[in-house]
């Protein structure tokens, strides 16, 4: 490709088919986001914008480099701060002023990260967010999705710094292209290295390190287009039918994979940017039929809003529909305001100031007219950029205070006598424990579950020894548990993750000799489900029970996947048995606190008659 001045950088030659690219990654971004069954992975539409990203701005960069042999930075940092951070404040301050009048929970979460959202450091404000379990409960922020924004502006930022440091040696093409696909590996290689199903995900899922490697893929096919002309020595049919059937693998992947899967931490999100690329690949030719599809006005017109429309849609879902999956007229009516607020943000505010409107407002306003017209017009200009400075300060003025004076909220009451009952619940756990511990050593055990075929009810699960594993929603039912399984262990903690239950497991056996009758398999709440069940249910071996309690989560993205995952597990694994506690509190929103998750006393005791059922349809037997 011919290089050219490197005046602005629509200079560098429009790709129509990359704003359909952006249009379908955005599309089902949303469609992930409402929940729709056939977007289980659609935040791959994230990789996607990553890719595009590093592609296009690497472009702009080395277009830059040979022909001037440096990179005006200053420059290239204040046009990225005019397409970024307008919108961002305009979202930013009617989210504020939104959520202050209707929604204060959302208000606090949103009020904790906006300083983070404005000033491009979400990703890492998530990961090293120390904020209380229960504070956290509920529907998640409203500006949680600010953290791809976040990873790009840092990209902006480091990159260009790297290539210009690389433009000072002779043989500055290779050795480019080296470092970044170097770079690229090692990020990639990171995120393969750092996830452990048995950790919260967020250090890799958010982390600029183990995400970069999706722009620094866009940012070699850039350098081999721009250096190799890559685009020249691959035929264009060759290039046709990767293009379509990368499309089609994009798509498939976001239809099919769990959004949560192991595989995305293991190669599977670098195999999504691969995909990305061979559709840029076949972008890059005009005439193909990709692009002839990707490049209708449809796609393209929501492809220039695609920013806008990722910023607002997630905020509206969060204050209309909350964390349940939204009725068919609520979508609509999300999508509508979706689109609405987007189109007036990207009319009225990206480009405007994309094109250069404040510095021309500011020259002008500095300007002195000679003629009497000129004076007018002057004047005009001047009465109407005071009016819109009054506005913008007065609207700051009002998110400060808003932020600053507005009674904050959270989704539960009495966090401090929740986590207080949390500690109680530990130190009776390893009471229980201790017991058990000494009955196994006098052999009081083994005389306890003899007979049990001529018990009632209440004698036969007395006479149980049963092992639940559960997170802070079983913890809720502890003393309801202990009443009706009075020789049994519950073990629960806070914001437990899935595959720690192997942990427990293993400590129980290991340590304390445990060897009961069956396990009761209650998390699911806080993560993805990964390989938990098939290694506990291994563990075990085929003659203990194991009972798997499915989630009632909403204000999570895993709800649906995991108690999928345990309905087909259960009913495909011998002496492997469901307790439905999602269908069984279907109907009853009275049982729960204000986050739909945790359990109030007539809810714990529900989950009690969930388990007793149960057990016994197994154990009379």
């Amino acid at each position: 490709m011919k290089m050219k001045s490197h005046n602005s950088e629509t200079q560098n030659g429009y790709i129509k088919g990359i704003d359909g690219l952006r249009a379908a990654a955005v599309l089902m971004v949303s469609a992930y986001h409402l929940k729709l069954p056939f977007a289980k992975c659609g935040l791959l539409g994230v990789t996607v914008f990553f890719v595009i990203s590093g592609f296009l701005i690497t472009r702009i960069l080395i277009s830059e480099i040979e022909n001037t042999s440096t990179v005006n930075l200053k420059n290239f940092w204040i046009r990225r701060v005019r397409r970024l951070l307008p919108a961002v404040l305009t979202m930013v301050a009617a989210l504020i002023f939104a959520t202050a009048a209707c929604n204060r929970v959302l208000f606090t979460k949103a009020c904790q990260d906006l300083t983070s959202a404005v000033f491009c450091y979400n990703n890492w404000h998530q990961i090293y967010n120390q904020v209380s379990y229960f504070e956290n409960a509920g529907a998640p922020s409203p500006l949680t999705h600010c953290w791809s924004l976040a990873i790009e502006a840092q990209f902006y930022l480091v990159y260009p710094l790297i290539l210009l440091v690389l433009a000072r040696f002779r043989n500055r093409k290779r050795l480019s292209a080296g470092v970044t696909a170097a770079l690229a590996l090692i990020s990639l290689g990171l995120m393969w290295m750092l996830f452990n199903p048995a950790e919260d995900p967020s250090r890799v899922y958010y982390g600029t390190d183990t995400r970069a490697f999706s722009l620094l893929f866009g940012s070699c096919l850039a350098m081999a287009e721009e250096y190799a002309g890559i685009g020249k020595r691959i035929p264009g049919i060759l290039r046709d039918i990767a293009g379509v059937a990368a499309f089609i693998g994009l798509i498939f992947m976001m239809v099919r994979i769990d959004g949560y899967s192991s595989f995305l931490y293991r190669g599977g999100q670098g195999l999504a940017s691969l995909l990305a690329v061979l559709v840029i690949l076949a972008l890059l030719n005009e005439d193909s039929v990709l692009n002839k599809v990707l490049g209708l006005y449809p796609l393209r017109w929501i492809g220039e809003r695609s920013y806008g429309i990722y910023l607002w849609h997630y905020p509206i879902i969060l204050l209309t529909s909350g964390v349940k999956k939204p009725v068919w007229w609520m979508i609509l009516i999300d999508v509508l305001l979706t689109g609405i607020l987007s189109g007036l943000s990207y009319y009225f505010i990206e480009t405007p100031v994309r094109r250069g409107a404040i510095g021309r407002n500011i020259e002008i306003m500095k300007s002195h007219p000679e003629t009497r017209r000129e004076r007018r017009k002057h004047q005009r200009i001047v009465q109407r950029n005071i009016r819109v400075g009054a506005g913008v300060l007065t609207v700051g003025i009002g998110v400060a205070l808003c932020a600053a004076f507005v009674p904050r909220d959270t989704a539960l009451d009495h966090i401090d006598a929740m986590e207080k009952h949390a500690e109680d619940v530990d130190k009776l756990t390893s009471q229980k424990a201790a017991e058990q511990k000494d009955k196994k050593g006098s052999g009081s055990e083994d005389d306890a579950q003899g007979g049990r075929k001529a018990m009632s009810e209440e004698e036969l699960l007395a006479s149980l020894n049963l092992l639940l594993i559960g997170d802070s929603i079983a913890l809720d039912v502890t003393e309801y548990y202990y009443e009706t399984f009075p020789n049994s262990i519950s073990d629960t903690a806070i914001g437990r993750y899935t595959m720690e239950g192997i942990e427990i497991y293993d400590s129980y056996v290991q340590e304390n000799g445990w060897d009961g009758d069956g396990v009761i398999f209650a998390l699911g709440s806080n993560g993805p489900l990964y390989e938990a069940l098939p290694a506990l249910r291994e563990r075990m071996g085929p003659d203990k029970a194991l009972f798997v309690v499915t989630a009632k989560a909403p204000g999570t993205e895993w709800e649906a996947s995991n108690n999928e995952e345990i309905c087909a597990f259960a009913e495909t694994t011998e002496n492997t048995y469901l307790i439905d506690w999602y269908q069984a509190s279907g109907e009853h929103d009275e049982w729960f606190d204000e986050d739909d998750t945790h359990l109030l006393p007539e809810g714990a005791k529900a989950y009690r008659e969930c388990i007793k059922e149960a057990v016994l349809k197994v154990f009379k037997n």
